[in-house]
């Protein structure tokens, strides 16, 4: 038996929760038990057919070799198509990194900026990973809480109450997880004119930036005046595509960020998946119907939803985003653990409890 300690890194770092839920959802299934499950944020629709038929294709060609680590010029350069089209916003391929799902993009992207005693602020509730990619990076993650008086929006003022001059970073996700509140573009350029003032990076989580209801609309916060020199775009196939297990996804960052990043996604991964990458090509460069198709069976799902949390006299702050809803469960004077096992063994239905998400 080996006596010395194991590493301390990991301390303080949980499990992903959702994950707990699913790994719950599946053996419930294995016996024979039907479950409902509203737990991982996983689009149930298949990949588009185009986008198969093109990792089909190359794999026929056998593009089944190691790709470069930066990743395909020619899908950085779709990336780069795709952004102009849809936000104007001129990218050049060097300062893209294709990555294993904006997971990893967000967990190199933060190796790049963070030293040890930095800090990253969290807007909370939030997706947990983003508390053990801070750890694991050095820093200290802060809570800056998203009220529901608010709406669950982030202003910039609520955010400079938690800035201190340790400050290295902000984790930006709208459409927001869990919440699914889109954030308010002035709200946005708010905090733009704080990122600049006290000198922190923006880290945008933009899985669910195609995500949108109630004429609501994606601001990117790099195309505001002053901010494409702090702003590290994580990007996903995951949600827009329906691509989750293929694991592909992007990180845009200035090029002094990229040149760190680089190292770590070397190290950690070498390179993606090559046919995954023709077919992440395809996702950008086909007809973007299909997006539209998913985005708009998603919002169905969302009315019929809603509908029955108002019957039920659930309150809710109303999504716009995404694909989550964040009801209040204060009338059952149950915790949200309490009250998600009830729901799993008297209405076989699976939900992730709000705890997860933050306190």
């Amino acid at each position: 038996m080996v006596r010395k300690p194991l590493s301390q890194r990991t301390t303080g770092i949980r499990l992903s929760e959702i994950r707990g839920v699913v790994k719950k959802v599946g053996e419930a299934r294995s016996r024979g038990i039907e479950i409902a499950d509203f737990s991982a944020g996983t689009p149930d629709l298949d990949t588009p057919a185009h986008i198969k038929e093109a990792a089909k294709k190359a794999l026929d060609e056998g593009l089944v070799h190691y790709a470069t680590s930066v990743g395909r010029v020619q899908l950085r350069q779709a990336i780069c198509e795709r952004f102009h089209e849809d936000y104007e916003l001129e990218i050049d391929p060097d300062e893209i990194v294709i990555t294993m799902g904006s997971t990893e993009a967000i967990y190199i992207g933060l190796q790049g900026i963070v030293n040890m005693g930095d800090e990253v602020l969290l807007p909370e509730p939030m997706y947990g990973y983003y508390t053990g990619c801070s750890l694991l990076s050095g820093a200290k993650p802060v809570a800056v809480p998203l009220l529901e008086e608010r709406s669950f929006r982030l202003s910039a003022e609520v955010v400079k109450k938690y800035t201190t001059p340790k400050t290295k970073a902000l984790i930006l996700n709208s459409p927001h997880n869990p919440t699914g509140q889109v954030f308010e573009k002035d709200d946005l350029h708010g905090i733009a004119e704080l990122a600049e003032k006290e000198d922190f990076y923006v880290v945008c989580d933009d899985a669910y930036s195609h995500f949108l209801y109630d004429d609501a609309e994606h601001f990117v916060v790099a195309g505001l005046d002053g901010m494409r020199e702090r702003t590290l775009i994580a990007g996903s196939f995951s949600k827009t595509y329906a691509m989750d297990g293929w694991r592909i996804g992007y990180l845009i960052a200035p090029r002094q960020v990229i040149s760190r990043a680089i190292k770590i996604h070397q190290y950690a991964v070498n390179s993606c998946n090559p046919f995954v990458q023709i077919g992440a090509e395809a996702a950008l460069t086909g007809s973007q119907q299909c997006v539209s198709e998913m985005v708009g069976e998603f919002g169905r799902r969302r009315r019929l939803l809603l509908s029955h949390l108002d019957k039920l006299g659930l309150p809710y702050v109303r999504p716009r985003g995404a694909f989550y809803v964040f009801p209040s469960i204060r009338k059952f004077d149950l915790s949200s653990r309490e009250f998600s096992d009830f729901l799993f063994k008297e209405a076989r239905a699976a939900v992730v409890p709000g705890d997860a998400f933050g306190a």
